[in-house]
């Protein structure tokens, strides 16, 4: 906890108590391993941005739970084109491909 309070920038234990929602005694607590039940350690997890698996049983990578960078997934590809072709485009036409992609998923218009 100690670790990922520093990784965090989170160099007092009473920013994190009050940010958690929990008196001071109970970051010590834990700091000293004491108990902590599931829902203060998904909280404790949330808070801090790091990953439950890496906390509880230490394995994997701290920041394990964020979706991983793209790579050459087709997903990364697709932006790839979208920007090379984006760049050329007079403004109507990115206008029209905007509301072409909008179109196909509610979801896109969040983008």
């Amino acid at each position: 906890m100690v670790e990922a309070m520093q990784l965090r920038g989170m160099t007092k234990q009473h920013a994190l108590a009050f940010a958690m929602g929990v008196n001071e005694s109970t970051i010590t607590r834990w700091k000293n391993d004491g108990p902590i039940s599931v829902d203060h350690a998904v909280l404790l997890c949330d808070t801090l941005d790091v990953s439950l698996d890496w906390f509880l049983a230490g394995r994997g990578r701290i920041d394990g739970h964020k979706a991983p960078a793209p790579s050459d997934s087709a997903d990364s590809q697709l932006l790839s084109c979208v920007r090379r072709v984006e760049a050329r485009l007079p403004e109507r036409s990115k206008t029209l491909l905007i509301a072409f992609i909008t179109s196909l998923s509610p979801e896109a218009s969040d983008l």
